[in-house]
């Protein structure tokens, strides 16, 4: 059982965007065949691909800080001495931790303050929105997970930059 947690907690975004990704251009798939060859489409599925899009993309945040897929100028970050650089770089991984948890946190809010349906498949937006917290939440925990691995590490000594 401990291998399968071990599994998960290493590979959990990807194998949901997978999945997502997977549904995705299987309903695309069966929308262009039915367009094409029946005549018509289904009128659900342009609108399941979007929400599966919006999952996927934001589960994707997790995935970014796991594999240290992060934003920053290379250019001048380069330039400075190490004790900057390691400044920098707690500065961003905490600002990172602090606003996924805050988007996570107002979005909670947004969700339940939402009565509106879908117009194809008549489904509470509510459940779209609930991407936020969970895409959030997730990218929060492996914010961190980075933060701890980077402080046991010598705050870098051990990473490959």
């Amino acid at each position: 059982m401990k291998k399968v947690w071990t599994y998960l907690e290493e590979n959990l975004e990807e194998i949901l965007m997978v999945i997502l990704l997977a549904a995705f251009s299987v309903v695309m798939m069966v929308q262009v065949i039915a367009r094409n060859i029946v005549g018509g489409g289904f009128t659900w599925a342009e609108e399941v691909c979007r929400y599966l899009f919006v999952y996927s993309g934001m589960l994707s945040a997790g995935y970014c800080i796991r594999k240290g897929l992060t934003i920053r100028v290379d250019a001048v970050y380069n330039f400075f001495p190490r004790p900057i650089k390691v400044a920098i770089d707690l500065f961003a991984k905490v600002l990172t931790i602090v606003v996924y948890a805050y988007i996570a946190y107002k979005s909670i809010g947004l969700i339940q303050s939402t009565t509106s349906i879908s117009a194809a498949m008549q489904l509470p937006i509510k459940y779209v929105y609930m991407a936020i917290p969970l895409g959030m939440g997730l990218g929060t925990i492996r914010g961190i997970q980075d933060l701890v691995k980077y402080c046991k590490s010598g705050f870098g000594k051990e990473e490959k930059k």
